[in-house]
């Protein structure tokens, strides 16, 4: 999916927690330098998003939650349409079940994710019957107005000052063209990397020797604490650690690399072997408690004194040492008898 080069750009942006893009204002080309959100910016955020929330219910605007039963009630999104998208979620299902069965023929694996992307495709299309409409609510009045603060506060010029001096400024900018310039592709960075391309750098070997040196070392991953992991880090080390889960697999459960390499193939395999392994951990807990509570003896000699709790529960075997010093015993006192 990612050339060699792809990778260490995309590695560098995770290293860095920052991303830098080129535009023009007044004819003029310009650096910007986005920077991942500090935590402090982001409690500043978190403050803003609930005054712009409380803002927009004031001005009369609904909130998700009643903004949905006015959707429905209107008819745009029906109760057949939330049915119809149960339905199409239990065949998806059994799609994922059909292809982690099918590990060896890579064409029936296309026909099967071919079928998985038309129910998902109009599961979407039913979906955007209701979520384009969510548009309106009042948490995503106030997102936008969250968004914009971070948009503010985490945007550089080539010196790394920010691009206004404060965010009454940003609100202020006249230049809407050169704005919406900055606005754009900083959500994209702030939405971090795609998920299928984490992947694919979680399985790569110019990250892999880097994670599995950070493994046996101890030394930081990225050179930060971990609660200052920005998206993009928390999503490299949680799929790097699901598939070097992967690899440390038994051989003989551990998935071909024809579907290690493919995503969906591989959340369905997993999916089932997990499935397989409750099931199995199930039956054996169910084996175990229908043995009863003295179960732990029912192979071994044991000595319990009177005053244990479980003396009088139990029913003593006679050992077979014991046995045999009592019949040597009871022959000795019948040839005594027979002398007399």
């Amino acid at each position: 999916m990612l050339s060699h080069e792809e990778v260490e750009k995309c590695l560098l942006r995770i290293f860095s927690a920052k991303e830098m893009v080129l535009t023009e204002r007044k004819g003029r080309t310009i650096f910007i330098v986005f920077k991942y959100p500090s935590n402090s910016i982001k409690i500043r955020a978190n403050i803003i998003y609930d005054e712009a929330y409380n803002n927009a219910i004031k001005e009369g605007m609904l909130p998700n939650s009643a903004l949905e039963e006015l959707i429905k009630s209107r008819g745009i999104f029906t109760n057949l349409d939330e049915e119809r998208i149960k339905k199409l979620e239990s065949q998806l299902d059994a799609q994922k079940v059909l292809l982690s069965k099918t590990v060896k023929v890579e064409a029936n694996q296309d026909r099967i994710k071919d079928v998985m992307k038309r129910i998902t495709d109009e599961m979407n299309e039913i979906k955007f019957k209701k979520y384009s409409k969510m548009g309106m609510s009042a948490e995503n009045k106030a997102e936008e107005v969250r968004t914009s603060y971070y948009c503010w506060a985490c945007s550089y010029d080539d010196n790394e000052k920010r691009l206004w001096n404060n965010y009454e400024s940003f609100n202020k900018e006249t230049d809407v063209e050169f704005k919406d310039s900055i606005l754009f592709p900083f959500v994209r960075f702030l939405s971090g990397i795609d998920t299928h391309k984490v992947r694919f750098i979680a399985r790569h070997n110019l990250w892999r020797i880097r994670y599995v040196t950070s493994l046996k070392t101890s030394e930081q991953l990225f050179g930060v604490p971990t609660s200052e992991y920005t998206n993009d880090m928390i999503a490299l080390t949680y799929w790097s650690n699901y598939y070097q889960n992967i690899y440390e697999m038994m051989p003989e459960y551990r998935p071909p690399d024809l579907i290690i390499e493919d995503d969906e193939a591989l959340d369905a395999y997993m999916e089932s072997y997990y499935q397989e392994r409750n099931k199995e951990d199930a039956a054996r807990k169910s084996k175990i408690s229908t043995k009863g509570k003295l179960s732990a003896f029912d192979k071994e000699e044991v000595i319990v004194t009177s005053s244990n709790e479980l003396y009088q529960d139990i029913k003593y075997d006679k050992p077979r040492e014991a046995q045999r010093l009592k019949d040597v015993s009871d022959i000795k006192k019948k040839a005594r008898r027979r002398r007399r």
